[in-house]
């Protein structure tokens, strides 16, 4: 008895060093109000500004208050952006929380936000706080990993203090595992990304994320194998997870409401963000981290696999299942159209009908354009430029509605045209157009070329099975794959986001040219897939006697009722609410030298309910215009540049300068450029970083710089070249009282003061 008692007592003290990490629960109210001071206390918080540093010092000070064993910001002044080489102040809040092993796992989301007027909540603030709450509940437990919280800077300017910290980072070699949070705050489904270019995480890893979402009831992760095909080859979209990824550390980012949630606009506010959400990818990011304390981080660093979603699953597809797929595509294509070839008709030269082909381009293009024809009416109708920025989804119904539309019109009109019955003229051309697009998105990705090689398959196998079923369902699912990929997942958010640069479209006729480019998108685009039903019409009684069917007036009837009921169902929406506004910004531009002055008003959508309020100057706008001047002249003596300049004479002149440059604004970017009126500039020196190209030298500092920046360089120019100085500084306020307000659109205030001179080098 005696001996059981010890045995029990024994297991009572080491009982707790076998049983896995105990933490508290996610705290989803503790991460609501952690976004609302980002996004509300702070507000905006654009790379380098003061709120974006106060953001960095608060969640440096969560970190030490949550106990870390080491809590700071690692800060970089100099940074290459898309733009080139700025000067900025940024960096990652670090908190560091030690284990029982060296070996890391980091745990991030950036904390900027896009602009000066965004707040970004759910862009990312939403996420850091799930981080924060992470942190919280962790440092409490006790662990076999060493846990390393990060708050990243500057995501939205190209991920780069992500990319400074695994540059810099000491202990970098010891991170087995990161885990992104980027957007929480939307209740919308939630993107997983796992890949980059060159990298992609462990299947385990990805695995282990659905596992762990089914298993806590929310089914919420997707993954979007079309968006993602596009992306790995034009790397348009990434998160903070993607240089760990490159680092060959496994790495994974949960992002939510890409297409729900008015990122990137000064509409992503705290008042849109879910708490529940909040809750579901901090419940499923810290459910992961029990795992791992508890089981062990798995072994292997990387994957090779196509990551394949389908009924309901995820299929983990070998990489070489991309080239196999496409050369099989090739294989049945030359198959298919020997084939085709061989039974082709023998028609006397006299009797043959020419331009079938071009007749099918053209019938594309009036389909094409009815696909355009109902967002043009309810643009006319409504007054507005984006009448679908609220309801895309709807629209792109409508647009369907109207491509058939379309099709009953093209086969009304070709009622007279003369088409070869000879399917080989079709086949022919569907597979040249189709290896021209396998050949080019090839030399991007092969797995871009994944789509036109599925079309191929589609259509090889249409010719090569007689059944006339078989051969009409094969040849309407050709087109599909090249469908979904230029309808991918990411198109809401692809389409709102140009229409942020709507303002640079003027006149009519390059709303004209933007269409005719969507328009030949479309044709080229879908051609092959036109070939491959006319192929289907020619061969088969059973579809040439559907598409009589779909020539009769009842059925043009139905699709004219049908676009209209729908239309006028648009038509009773609203274009614009509370998350998704037009844009209006008020521009001034002043030259201190010249003193020359323009204020103008710019939209992205015609001036709807728009007011403009100034000390000498009244103005009310409902109008089909985006863009006027306001006649209102202002001075902005804000910038100057000073100082002394160094010419040591030689075959050419070498130049030291020190120079003072000065704002009485504080100003949101500051620009120097420094180009010689001959021949080139060379061998320049400085402690600012600077972008360099032949006869000119720019400098730029971002996120709100000093008021005074001293700036010093070295630089060789030709014997006796002048130098042409342009100093630009740009600001959010205005060199006037001003005021607009939009019942449909947000605000924002630029200007943008030049200070440019010529330093007569040759005369000194």
């Amino acid at each position: 008895m005696r001996q059981l008692i010890a045995v029990l007592f024994a297991l009572l003290i080491f009982l707790p060093t076998f049983l896995p990490a105990q933490t508290e629960s996610f705290n989803a109210d503790s991460a609501y109000v952690s976004t609302k001071h980002l996004s509300v206390t702070i507000g905006p918080r654009p790379m380098g500004s003061a709120n974006e540093q106060a953001a960095l010092l608060w969640a440096k000070n969560k970190f030490a208050g949550f106990g870390a064993d080491s809590a700071y910001v690692m800060k970089f002044t100099k940074t290459k952006t898309r733009a080139g080489m700025v000067n900025t102040n940024s960096g990652t809040s670090v908190g560091i929380f030690r284990g029982e092993t060296d070996s890391t796992i980091v745990i991030g989301g950036h904390i900027d936000s896009s602009g000066p007027e965004i707040p970004g909540a759910n862009d990312n603030a939403s996420g850091t706080a799930c981080v924060i709450e992470l942190a919280r509940i962790w440092s409490q437990a006790s662990k076999h990993y060493t846990f390393l919280f990060a708050a990243f800077g500057a995501e939205e300017n190209g991920l780069l203090a992500a990319k400074h910290f695994v540059d810099n980072y000491p202990g970098i070699d010891n991170v087995a595992l990161m885990l992104q949070i980027d957007m929480a705050g939307s209740e919308d489904d939630i993107i997983i990304l796992s890949e980059t270019p060159t990298h992609k995480a462990p299947q385990w890893l990805v695995e282990d994320a659905f596992a762990i979402d089914r298993a806590l009831g929310f089914n919420s992760l997707r993954y979007e194998i079309n968006f993602m095909s596009i992306n790995n080859a034009l790397s348009m979209a990434s998160s903070d997870h993607a240089p760990f990824l490159d680092k060959n550390i496994p790495a994974i980012d949960f992002t939510a409401g890409v297409n729900s949630s008015p990122i990137h606009t000064s509409r992503d506010k705290f008042d849109f963000i879910s708490k529940s959400a909040l809750n579901r990818s901090g419940q499923i990011v810290n459910s992961m981290l029990q795992k791992y304390e508890t089981e062990g981080i798995p072994a292997p660093r990387g994957g090779n696999y196509l990551l394949w979603p389908a009924f309901g699953s995820q299929f983990f597809l070998p990489s070489w299942t991309i080239p196999a797929i496409n050369i099989l595509a090739l294989l049945l294509g030359i198959l298919a159209f020997m084939h085709s070839r061989k039974n082709r008709l023998r028609i006397d030269k006299p009797e043959r009908v020419r331009f079938s082909g071009t007749k099918l381009f053209l019938m594309l293009i009036i389909m094409a354009v009815f696909t355009q024809l109902g967002e043009a009416a309810l643009q006319f109708i409504k007054g507005l430029r984006y009448p679908w920025l609220v309801h895309f989804d709807k629209y792109m119904w409508l647009a369907a509605i109207c491509t058939i539309g379309g099709i009953w019109v093209t086969l009304q009109l070709t009622k007279r045209w003369r088409f070869s019955p000879d399917s080989y003229v079709y086949t022919k051309r569907a597979f040249i157009g189709l290896s021209v697009f396998i050949a080019f998105l090839g030399m991007a990705s092969m797995r871009l070329a994944l789509y036109p090689a599925l079309t191929m398959i589609f259509i090889s196998l249409a010719i090569l099975i007689p059944n006339p079923i078989v051969k009409l369902i094969l040849s309407f699912l050709a087109p599909y794959p090249m469908f979904k990929l230029m309808f991918m997942e990411e198109l809401p958010f692809l389409a709102r986001s140009l229409t942020q640069g709507g303002a640079g479209i003027d006149s009519t006729a390059e709303s004209l040219l933007f269409s005719t480019a969507i328009t030949l998108l479309l044709v080229l685009w879908y051609l092959p897939g036109i070939y491959a039903y006319s192929n289907a019409v020619v061969s088969s009684r059973f579809v040439r006697d559907l598409v009589k069917t779909l020539r009769r007036p009842l059925f043009g009837l139905m699709i004219l009722l049908a676009a209209v009921g729908f239309g006028g169902y648009l038509y009773s929406l609203p274009s614009y609410n509370e998350e998704w506004t037009a844009r209006i910004r008020v521009n001034a531009d002043y030259n201190v030298r010249s003193g020359e002055n323009r204020l103008q008003l710019l939209g992205n959508e015609y001036f709807r309910n728009v007011s403009v309020q100034g000390d000498s100057l009244t103005r009310q706008y409902d109008v089909r215009i985006h863009k006027d001047d306001l006649a209102i002249p202002f001075t902005a003596e804000w910038i100057d540049l000073t100082g002394e300049e160094l010419i040591i004479r030689g075959e050419k002149d070498t130049v030291n300068v020190n120079w003072l440059l000065t704002s009485t604004q504080p100003w949101y970017l500051a620009t120097l450029r420094i180009q010689t009126d001959s021949l080139e500039i060379i061998d320049v020196f400085s402690e600012h970083a600077f972008n360099h190209r032949k006869n000119q030298v720019s400098f730029s500092w971002t996120g709100q710089p000093s008021d005074t920046i001293r700036f010093a360089a070295e630089f060789t120019l030709a014997r006796g070249a002048n130098l042409i100085r342009t100093l630009t500084g740009r600001y959010t306020c205005m060199p006037i009282p001003i005021k607009v307000s939009a019942e449909l659109a947000d605000i924002a205030y630029r200007t943008t003061v030049v200070y440019r001179d010529t330093l007569l080098l040759g005369e000194m």
